[in-house]
């Protein structure tokens, strides 16, 4: 696992499969569970063992909860897959849940053909996550609630 939020009800993961021999160093995916309905995947070709950049980069289709949009992987620069969802989640992600770099301390988002045990430590050097939210794209009013809900989100801890 390189990072996920959520678990089994919803969340994502962007993980290297296993290889063919049994080694984490596959395929680099990236797996949208929406609700334990449905669950997009993204998915690279068989990575050799070196240095990657891996990015997922996802375009809503319009600001707010439960939107569409697509999304697009790409491996050392290019695109390796790229395909559109036609809702997000209407909510957040499961509270009960957890946001982990490098493995997965709750339930796992994948099912089937990527199902993983968790904790599925990565057992590489992960040399840094970056998350552009792109918060220019919403409206004053959602900007506000997504303020509100890290202040909560702080008095919480």
């Amino acid at each position: 696992m390189i990072v996920t939020d959520g678990g089994r009800f919803g969340g994502y993961g962007l993980f290297l499969s296993k290889g063919v021999d049994g080694i984490r160093h596959g395929k680099p995916v990236f797996l949208y569970n929406l609700l334990d309905l449905k669950r997009t995947v993204w998915a690279g070709p068989e990575l050799g063992t070196g240095k990657h950049t891996i990015v997922f980069d996802f375009k809503s289709d319009g600001p707010g909860l439960g939107k569409g949009g697509t999304g697009v992987l790409s491996v050392d620069g290019k695109e390796v897959d790229r395909k559109s969802m036609e809702h997000t989640l209407p909510v957040t992600f499961p509270e009960d849940e957890t946001f982990d770099i490098g493995q997965d301390t709750r339930t796992g988002v994948a099912m089937l053909e990527y199902r993983y045990h968790v904790p599925f430590q990565f057992t590489g050097k992960i040399n840094k996550v970056t998350f552009n939210l792109g918060t220019e794209q919403l409206t004053a009013e959602e900007r506000e609630e997504l303020h509100k809900g890290r202040a909560r989100a702080r008095d919480e801890l």
